[in-house]
């Protein structure tokens, strides 16, 4: 095979599964979040470092439910070197969350970086190393929605969800 189509597939698997990662975080499945990682993977989250797999169990056990009502990732550039079944990638990210803090509701914002080492395993790539890099935050309390009454559909954190459902996604966490 053409060494640049093995290339443009390697960087497509590798965006897939950074696109997985946010995906699960946000939709709090933890299954798919640990998939995405090596078995001894290690990421690195500011106060939680953990094993990528015990990371997702944090995540979505601990973390996201008690503090957050949603949280949403939007993921943007990614750099991505190659090296054979090695890979190093630069993420732009920015997750939102709306959360009550003391009765008052708020918005947080988070922009950074993941920098990750990635390795092909059976010919999967999979995050072997990660570090979530802060760039900016900002926390806003929130006034007013001027989309409470828009009817639009609420997203869930379920195998209800319309995108788990549309994207035949097995929601497993």
């Amino acid at each position: 095979m053409d060494p640049r189509i093995q290339e443009l597939l390697d960087e497509r698997e590798i965006r897939r599964l950074l696109a997985e990662y946010a995906h699960g975080c946000d939709r709090c499945d933890e299954a798919l979040m640990a998939s995405v990682y090596a078995e001894d993977s290690w990421d690195d989250h500011g106060l939680n470092k953990a094993t990528g797999p015990e990371f997702a169990r944090i995540m979505t056990q601990e973390i996201i439910p008690a503090t957050c009502e949603t949280l949403s990732h939007l993921l943007g550039q990614s750099l991505i070197e190659l090296d054979g079944d090695a890979a190093r990638a630069e993420t732009y990210y920015l997750a939102v969350t709306l959360s009550t803090v003391d009765g008052v509701p708020m918005c947080n914002q988070l922009g950074g970086r993941y920098v990750d080492r990635l390795e092909r395993v059976g010919g999967r790539w999979e995050v072997k190393h990660r570090v979530c890099m802060r760039d900016w935050s900002v926390s806003l309390e929130v006034k007013a929605d001027s989309f409470a009454n828009s009817q639009l559909t609420l997203g869930r954190r379920d195998a209800e969800d319309a995108g788990v459902k549309t994207m035949r996604l097995a929601h497993r966490g």
